[in-house]
């Protein structure tokens, strides 16, 4: 009997919060048998662990939600936060579901001076202007860079950066970064995530006296990585090529037919799009959003219309989901195309003293509405170099940044589906140094709800001109 006694001793100072061994004056708990864990402070399951995989409480909503977890064999009383009024910090300070909101959209720093001169790097003696400005996310930061055009002479390399802050301020000097010839870079629209290798951007290779199309990567550690040659090739200006977060998808003309590839996430072409070739096209606009890309295709044909517009829908993975099919949608010059949670924003430039239109299309391009102006009225560039549009699928939103053809204040905000500002921000620049307080070339590059823009500004002929950046968000 004496050994037996032992053995449930042991047994029940092994299956219990404590045993006679704890500390004085703590109580001892025996476990008779196995209960389910609560937060007490006692092995209620008997296997050794006190008060494990006790489920947190939530209480409060949106911004006030607060959650506590059991600490000490105690569960504390959950208190939402109390609201507050807002204020323009990236919190729900009002609990409302909304953050930030009832605040304009602007700029939170003064303008960067980027670039104004590199002649004192590399031996690129003929080069004066700088053109396709792009901002890559790296490690601590992002990477500005740009290529530089040549007036004769031969070849040099023109690919030309440094590394900014999360606030646009350099961290680096302005430095060589490859001695590629270049002669355009283009920023493509790609969703989230990036391919591994990095920011993809579309780039245009001089090699003897071919121009060959290809891209150029930038790691997220800072190196930059080259493909050439792959498929696209066309209008400058407008997407030619896009990432889905899975694939790249392009879309050119080639033998006077329409010709679509879907490129691996490492660049290199995996296969050809069967497609309606869509003979005669005037040219071609990709657009992306989430799960989706549209391809608008114009296409000449004889008068009195000399054009007529053609859609056609992809998935991600560039299957086709809706075959080229005829569009009710009034043909111009560097049209538009912007994803949207809703289908697709058609946004056309229009002549020189004409406003710009919008128009709501389905997602398989059919019309939602007629084309109808800007209640501001405004115009966009013709040429495309002087706005971009960015969708935020996650935000159900899109980035714009734009100035009138004509000049004047910037324009920077977020529009709905229908195109319409949610909220916004027009006014100077403030481009010192740059009389013109020209907008060119814009792109964005975005952190949380904060963007840095950059973009660069005109000079007179064989001068320097200047790269800018500047970050924006909510202000009060």
């Amino acid at each position: 009997m004496r050994a037996r006694s032992g053995v449930l001793v042991l047994l029940l100072a092994g299956c219990g919060a404590r045993s006679s061994l704890d500390e004085p004056g703590e109580r001892a708990v025996d476990c008779v048998e196995p209960t389910v864990e609560i937060c007490d402070g006692v092995d209620n399951d008997c296997d050794g662990e006190v008060d494990e995989d006790i489920a947190p409480i939530t209480c409060g909503d949106n911004g006030c939600e607060t959650t506590v977890q059991c600490e000490d064999g105690v569960m504390p009383a959950c208190q939402p936060r109390e609201p507050s009024a807002e204020i323009c910090n990236l919190i729900d300070d009002d609990c409302d579901g909304s953050v930030d909101e009832g605040f304009g959209f602007g700029p939170i720093g003064d303008t960067v001076v980027l670039r104004s001169d590199e002649f004192n790097t590399g031996d690129c003696t003929s080069c004066s202007w700088a053109w396709g400005t792009t901002l890559a996310p790296i490690e601590g930061g992002f990477l500005a860079l740009w290529n530089l055009g040549l007036y004769g002479g031969e070849e040099q390399p023109t690919l030309y950066g440094r590394t900014v802050d999360a606030a646009g301020q350099p961290t680096s000097f302005i430095s060589l970064l490859r001695r590629d010839f270049l002669i355009e870079l283009e920023p493509i629209a790609a969703l989230d995530p990036l391919p591994s290798r990095g920011l993809p951007i579309e780039a245009i290779y001089r090699i003897g006296a071919d121009d060959i199309f290809g891209l150029l990567f930038v790691t997220p550690e800072g190196a930059t990585e080259t493909l050439r040659p792959i498929s696209a090739r066309g209008a400058y200006n407008v997407q030619r090529t896009v990432w889905t977060g899975r694939r790249f998808v392009s879309a050119w003309e080639e033998e006077d037919r329409l010709h679509v590839a879907v490129l691996a996430p490492d660049g290199s072409e995996e296969r050809r799009v069967e497609v309606d070739p869509l003979e005669r096209p005037a040219s071609i606009t990709l657009g992306i959003y989430r799960d989706r890309v549209g391809i608008l295709v114009s296409r000449y044909q004889d008068d009195p219309q000399p054009y007529s517009q053609w859609f056609l829908l992809l998935d991600a993975e560039g299957n086709v989901i809706e075959p080229a099919h005829q569009i009710d949608v009034e043909y111009a010059s560097w049209q538009r195309l912007v994803g949207t949670e809703e289908g697709w924003l058609h946004i056309r430039p229009n002549g020189w003293d004409e406003p710009s239109t919008r128009q709501r299309l389905a997602i398989d391009g059919q019309p939602l509405d007629g084309p109808a102006t800007f209640p501001d009225l405004r115009h966009f560039d013709d040429s495309g170099l002087g706005d971009i549009f960015v969708p935020r699928p996650a935000q159900k939103e899109t980035f714009a940044a734009w100035q009138d053809p004509h000049g004047g204040a910037v324009t920077v905000e977020l529009l709905d589906a229908r195109g319409d500002r949610i909220r916004g921000w027009s006014g100077e620049l403030g481009s010192a140094g740059d009389a013109s307080g020209a907008f060119v070339s814009p792109h964005a590059a975005f952190l949380d709800d904060r963007v840095l823009l950059t973009w660069h500004g005109l000079a007179e002929d064989a001068q320097p001109n200047t790269v800018y950046v500047r970050p924006f968000g909510c202000v009060e």
